[in-house]
């Protein structure tokens, strides 16, 4: 071996290990349990493939799959347009105080998570401020349906949790953008939004597709926000996990259609960089 591939080798090592030891074992366990059957609340190490069945045949299952993979799309695709445009803003429109807005990002990211949830479980409901408000000033006669527990809520929630997620990458890779670049175009004629569009985007899209599927991961992981700010039909593929390894007591099925969820994020993630990468060639 070649002296800077053992140099390389060294300095991959520590987050090799790290790697390895919380993410590539429990993920193996994992895997092992979904072959697993329970018996009697027992888990018996007998082979089967009953739990993958389940989790792709039943309509139950799949629901949640495709509510969860909805939810998330929607909502990363949100992140990642947003991000964006705020990134491209404090790049090259408020370059006096880039410093200042990216700091309130970072800061945002050590918010507290569960202070955030039930902040926007108050603001919706039947009884949130947004509805209570509306109302007390005539302009509804009832609760609206979108200022209610739900999808919208959940959404809302999400991108408020995740944004910083979906700047941090994008504005990285605005950095490899100068200005010249932009002030060129718009000297051609184009607008600051045709340059925005034509000149940044194509060379910062690795980066919104890092915020993207940042962002589409973590959504499509979630359980807790769809759990408080959700109704029972917006439950996402993760309430149903978390329940088989609580209350269900079926954690060979919860293993399968974790496994399932990762599997299926993979494939997608795989097709959508493969797209970019043909994108940006």
């Amino acid at each position: 071996m070649k002296p800077n591939r053992i140099v390389a080798a060294l300095q991959l090592a520590p987050a090799s290990v790290y790697y390895s030891a919380l993410f590539g074992a429990p993920l193996l366990v994992l895997v092992a349990y979904s072959f697993y059957t329970t018996e009697n609340f027992d888990f018996v190490p007998e082979f089967t493939l009953d739990n993958y069945v389940t989790a792709w045949t039943s309509e139950v299952y799949r629901t949640y799959f495709i509510r969860t993979l909805r939810i998330s799309a929607i909502t990363a695709a949100v992140i990642a347009v947003v991000a964006f445009f705020y990134s491209y803003v404090i790049t090259y429109t408020l370059r006096a105080h880039r410093s200042l807005l990216y700091f309130f990002v970072l800061v945002s990211m050590f918010g507290g998570y569960l202070v955030r949830i039930y902040a926007w479980r108050s603001i919706f409901g039947t009884e949130g401020i947004a509805n209570s408000a509306l109302m007390s000033t005539g302009i509804i006669a009832e609760p609206l349906d979108l200022l209610r527990n739900g999808e919208f809520a959940i959404i809302i929630a999400m991108i408020n949790f995740y944004l910083p997620l979906g700047i941090l990458p994008i504005y990285a890779a605005m950095q490899n953008v100068g200005p010249g670049q932009i002030e060129a175009a718009q000297d051609l004629g184009s607008s600051r939004l045709g340059a925005a569009g034509k000149i940044v985007l194509p060379l910062a899209l690795r980066g919104v597709t890092v915020a993207f599927v940042f962002t589409f991961i973590a959504t499509a992981a979630e359980w807790l926000t769809p759990q408080l700010l959700g109704g029972t039909e917006d439950q996402m593929i993760g309430n149903r996990i978390a329940y088989q390894f609580g209350a269900g007591f079926d954690w060979p099925l919860g293993a399968a259609l974790a496994v399932t969820l990762v599997v299926v994020l993979a494939v997608l993630l795989g097709a959508l960089f493969t797209v970019v990468r043909r994108w940006v060639r």
